[in-house]
């Protein structure tokens, strides 16, 4: 009786430690563990992906203006790198959020195209220098977040 005991908690013990145990690769099979791949933390700003989808290709990768389509423009697209520096040294967020933006339906200066649409979705509250309060498109903030990022420093 004790043989037949012992025997089904070796057995029980043995499958319960089997997802611990590597594979041939030397990774584990546990269902918690994170793969290789998963242990490289990689930090992403959130505005990040949407600026390369809808900025870059006219204001380069890195914002001074030099995407593949700015060469083609009638008027060159902006180094974004600068904005700040040329306002003062404080980045000019209401003016950025407003050229971004568009105002959806109105006439939009330049070849610069309105992204009101395509940054749309849930809102959060904005507040201007002025001290109002704009609901804002979360992306949209994003983005002019991820601008406000590249800004050049004062000795650049």
């Amino acid at each position: 009786m004790y043989i037949k005991a012992l025997a089904v908690a070796a057995l029980m013990t043995t499958t319960a430690c089997a997802p611990f145990w590597g594979n041939k690769d030397g990774t584990s099979r546990a269902w918690f563990a994170p793969s290789r791949s998963d242990l490289v933390q990689v930090d992403v700003h959130p505005g990040a992906e949407a600026y390369a989808a809808n900025c870059a290709y006219c204001h380069g990768d890195t914002g001074q203006g030099d995407g593949p389509l700015g060469a083609d423009l009638p008027v060159a697209p902006p180094d974004l790198t600068g904005l700040a520096l040329a306002n003062g040294g404080v980045f000019p967020a209401e003016r950025v959020l407003e050229t971004i933006h568009g105002y959806p339906g109105k006439f939009h200066r330049g070849s610069m195209p309105e992204f009101g649409q395509e940054l749309k979705g849930p809102v959060v509250e904005w507040r201007a220098p002025s001290g109002e309060i704009i609901m804002t498109p979360v992306g949209l903030m994003d983005v002019v977040a991820y601008v406000d990022s590249l800004q050049a420093d004062e000795g650049s």
